[in-house]
């Protein structure tokens, strides 16, 4: 099973996000900071940033957090952005292909300005 058999609807996903996006005011607040933490840098220049959870890469209003993965039966998308407020969660039930676009779309609508 996907995930270790983590379950999760689309408002569970959301309402985690959100936590990430407002983390002043929560028990978490020290965690849910903690998770952007640059661990590792690759990429030309070291641009693009892993913290624990998160793929981090740069736009021009601040540093995006996303995360994705897929199986055979589902694909899944998490992403939000501090500086803009926006969080989005895209998920699908289909056959996972590797040259499939919907990672792509979904973090390029994260991505825009």
């Amino acid at each position: 099973q996907a995930a270790g058999a983590v379950r999760a609807t689309p408002h569970d996903l959301l309402t985690f996000l959100e936590a990430h996006l407002a983390p002043e005011g929560s028990p978490w607040a020290d965690a849910l900071r903690a998770v952007r933490t640059p661990v590792l840098r690759r990429g030309p220049g070291h641009r693009h940033v892993h913290t624990m959870a998160w793929f981090r890469h740069p736009t021009n209003g601040g540093p995006m957090y996303f995360h994705s993965g897929a199986t055979l039966g589902q694909q899944a998308f998490l992403g939000f952005r501090p500086d803009t407020g926006t969080a989005l969660v895209a998920l699908c039930t289909r056959r996972f292909r590797a040259r499939d676009s919907f990672i792509a779309t979904a973090y390029a609508l994260l991505a825009e300005e």
